[in-house]
């Protein structure tokens, strides 16, 4: 990298992790541990002063031309990443204000799971730095109730109001475990964190309070104008709303045809909710659950290997257990280890098991959805192929790759390559050996998929078409067969995540990418090659990856 730009990249970056700590502390740099963020109205002012002269001095520093290996395109790749980086802060802070509209995007800075989770240093060390952020929870609410407006969006307050409780509740219950495995080594250090936690819950749920009580508007949407520019900062889309939306109809109604093709080949001349029934009646009881989850990893991984569709760049396995009691709001959820962490590398794959108080149809209905079709589809997209690999690729790829991911590739990750690879593996492994000739999985398959398409195309819908909440409910209802509850919650995460769309639009531009990499390398081209060459950039926007993979690129991303 160019000297001016690598020592303006590592000058950034610890800007913004000393505006951020907790971005610092999460990738695996523990001396930002203990630490909560200033969000005062002079820190403020201050962190978007530094943005606008981190990107003038990035502009002012020349362009050199370079010739088209692949370490002169991970510079212009890393130029790009570093101005998109600055940018998407500073929209955040000046344009989208997510500060001032949208305190449920806040509440993870107050979370101090991971303290307890990764065992990077002795329990009584890591409670210390619990202990730290934990009593700075209460001053961090009272500046960020000052900077909330007085009126929210009636979704975006409740749901923000909910998220807060469940993070008081966790403070309760969910560190109690932590707290009396510390208390036989160092009691000292579990009475201090005990009664910061107890401090900091009624501060929580004070909170919670003040914004329940705010007043509510009708609108939420944040309109076209700051949609488009979402798209351009946050992922360097800068395709037409109206071309976006079309595409994503489209996608909608391609696998609506073929859920229905799948569906004839399981239960010809039965419904499509026929088919889905059967296909849910097989599924592992509660005492199999975290077994045959654990056995069917193994089976997935070899298959990677037998059929050559991607590198496993160490012999590193996940850790397959029960999904702590304060996340099991989910059916399943990767935790990999951050991309800088040095100590704490082991990684867990949570599964949410049936809970002993529930009656035994509650328990079957849950187990249903995590028939064994069901549980390979989340599998794959959380472990392998997807996140638990990517993971693998940001941590071990130089081994096959050649070379190291820069500071700034690990620290400026797209939302949309992120979700779209680990949405793209899914329909991917059903085009390998893998998947063939197997209608169950390519049902449960689509069903992911066309869960995805309805936040997509809600997404768009409530925040630039004036699709209320109903009518998103309605659309996850109709077009995702999800039954009113979970469709509501799908169309409420709507409201406080716009961005939830980058699933299937980050899977759709990898899938346009592969595409054209496959016509450039002719021959030459395996789907192997293809799925090593697009991590080993990191997570970057698709269209920044484009650049990089690509000797000519006509800008069709999609």
């Amino acid at each position: 990298m160019n000297p001016a730009v690598q020592t303006l990249t590592e000058r950034a970056i610890r800007e913004h992790w000393d505006f951020l700590p907790t971005a610092g502390s999460r990738i695996g740099l523990h001396e930002y541990d203990g630490r909560l963020p200033d969000f005062s109205a002079g820190r403020i002012r201050r962190r978007v002063e530094e943005l606008h002269q981190s990107l003038a001095q990035l502009s002012a520093l020349p362009t050199e031309p370079e010739p088209n290996g692949a370490d002169a395109r991970m510079d212009r790749l890393n130029r790009s990443l570093l101005e998109l980086f600055l940018r998407r802060e500073l929209f955040n802070l000046e344009e989208m204000r997510t500060l001032e509209t949208n305190p449920q995007r806040q509440v993870g800075y107050i979370g101090v799971g991971s303290y307890v989770q990764r065992d990077y240093a002795p329990l009584p060390d890591r409670l210390r730095s619990a202990t730290s952020a934990l009593r700075q929870v209460p001053d961090f609410l009272a500046t960020l109730d000052s900077l909330t407006e007085p009126e929210l969006g009636e979704p975006v307050r409740d749901m923000a109001v909910r998220a807060y409780r469940g993070m008081a509740a966790f403070y309760e219950t969910g560190l109690s475990d932590a707290a009396d495995q510390c208390a036989a080594i160092a009691p000292d250090v579990a009475t201090e964190f005990n009664a910061a936690r107890e401090t900091a819950s009624a501060a929580v749920n004070e909170f919670a309070d003040r914004i329940q009580a705010r007043g509510i508007r009708p609108e939420f949407a944040i309109g076209s104008q700051l949609y488009q520019r979402m798209l351009s900062v946050g992922e360097a889309v800068d395709t037409p709303l109206s071309d976006v939306l079309s595409i994503g109809q489209a996608n909608l109604e391609q696998n609506l045809r073929r859920l229905d093709e799948a569906a004839s080949l399981i239960a010809p001349g039965k419904s499509v909710r026929e088919a889905v029934a059967m296909v849910s009646a097989s599924h592992p009881t509660a005492e199999s659950l975290i077994p045959e989850t654990r056995d069917m990893l193994e089976d997935i991984r070899q298959a990677l290997i037998d059929h050559d569709i991607i590198g496993l760049p160490s012999e590193e396995r996940c850790q397959v257990t029960e999904t702590p009691s304060y996340m099991r709001y989910a059916f399943a959820a990767m935790d990999s280890p951050g991309g800088l962490e040095q100590v704490a590398t082991e990684a867990f794959y949570y599964v949410t098991p049936v809970e002993p108080d529930w009656t035994p149809r509650q328990q079957e209905e849950w187990l249903s959805n995590f028939n064994y079709h069901t549980l390979k589809i989340i599998s794959i997209h959380e472990v392998y192929p997807g996140h638990y690999v990517h993971n693998l690729h940001n941590r071990y790829g130089h081994t096959q790759h050649g070379r190291e991911l820069s500071l700034i590739n690990r620290v400026a990750t797209s939302y949309a390559f992120t979700e779209g690879w680990a949405h793209y593996t899914e329909e991917m492994m059903l085009e390998t050996e893998y998947g063939h000739d197997n209608p169950a999985l390519w049902l449960t398959q689509l069903l992911e998929a066309l869960v995805r398409n309805c936040r997509y195309l809600c997404s768009l819908g409530m925040h630039t078409q004036n699709m209320t909440l109903d009518e998103a409910t309605r659309f996850f209802q109709a077009h995702a067969y999800m039954e009113e509850h979970p469709a509501s919650q799908e169309a409420i995460r709507g409201t406080f995540d716009p961005g939830y769309l980058n699933y299937t639009l980050g899977k759709l531009m990898l899938l346009k990418l592969r595409q054209d990499w496959r016509r450039q390398e002719g021959s030459d081209y395996t789907m192997r090659r293809f799925h090593d060459a697009a991590l080993s950039w990191g997570a970057p926007p698709v269209p920044l990856l484009r650049a990089a993979m690509l000797d000519a690129d006509d800008g069709a991303i999609l």
